[in-house]
């Protein structure tokens, strides 16, 4: 499983977040889990509130394309291991689902005491002014209404992410899943099942399934080089359909944007 690392500017834009000087062919020259951020940015959400509103951002434009199965599991290895809970994990998934993207509901989990992105006093001060975030106070959160700020445009649309991160790419053509990610892994040179399930954090079962249809698909497609990359052939899409003539497919939108 990756390890939680420091949080680093060239990360968050190599994710899709847009920051003064930051490179995306740059930045995506190194190796970023998507679910490893998500799980790094939302323990600092109180200390660093902009990079909160560019986050939820990045979730209302990709949130779709995280794997769930994969975050529940990481974060839970984190919780057992630090002995905290992660509310504001709670608040980005009770977001996403307000986004349209309700498979992240299983981790929209009530908070167990009101919980508070801004200063307490601040906050209830607010709160009587504006209104509360509706959406956030049925679990527990004491946050005021337009706090969060919600910009698209702070965020690198999918039609240039799959351009530069690897990952990303994989998941827009075989969809959010372990398959994506271990064929990712493969594609950076990490060819052994056991090596692959370390890095991907899956169990090994799949990361040994998936490699090898990797390999035997590989292997036809490196035999068949020249008929498969001329001018009239068939290309596959991700989802394994033709495409005639050896067009490109165009990237579908994202489900459920607003």
């Amino acid at each position: 499983m990756p390890t939680i690392l420091p949080l680093d500017t060239d990360d968050l834009v190599c994710m899709g977040m847009r920051f003064d000087g930051g490179s995306l062919r740059e930045a995506c020259e190194r190796n970023v889990d998507i679910e490893t951020m998500i799980l790094n940015i939302v323990r600092v959400f109180p200390e660093d509130t902009r990079l909160a509103s560019v986050f939820l951002s990045w979730i209302k434009v990709h949130g779709n394309y995280v794997i769930i199965e994969k975050l529940a599991k990481f974060a839970a290895r984190r919780m057992k291991d630090s002995g905290n809970d992660l509310p504001w994990l709670s608040m980005t998934a009770a977001w996403a689902v307000e986004c349209g993207y309700h498979k992240w509901r299983r981790l929209a989990t009530s908070v167990t005491k009101p919980t508070y992105l801004y200063p307490r006093m601040m906050s209830e001060g607010a709160i009587t002014l504006k209104g509360i975030v509706p959406w956030l106070e049925s679990l527990g959160f004491r946050i005021p209404e337009h706090s969060i700020r919600i910009r698209e445009e702070d965020v690198t649309p999918p039609e240039n992410l799959v351009r530069y991160n690897l990952q990303y790419r994989n998941r827009y053509l075989f969809g959010p899943s372990w398959r994506a990610d271990i064929i990712t892994a493969m594609q950076r040179g990490i060819t052994a099942p056991a090596q692959i399930s370390r890095v991907v954090g899956c169990s090994y079962e799949p990361a040994y399934r998936v490699s090898r249809e990797y390999r035997m698909v590989r292997a036809l497609w490196d035999g068949e080089e020249k008929d498969v990359f001329s001018a009239t052939a068939p290309r596959i899409r991700g989802d394994g359909n033709t495409i005639p003539g050896g067009r490109s497919p165009s990237p579908s939108p994202a489900c459920g944007r607003r």
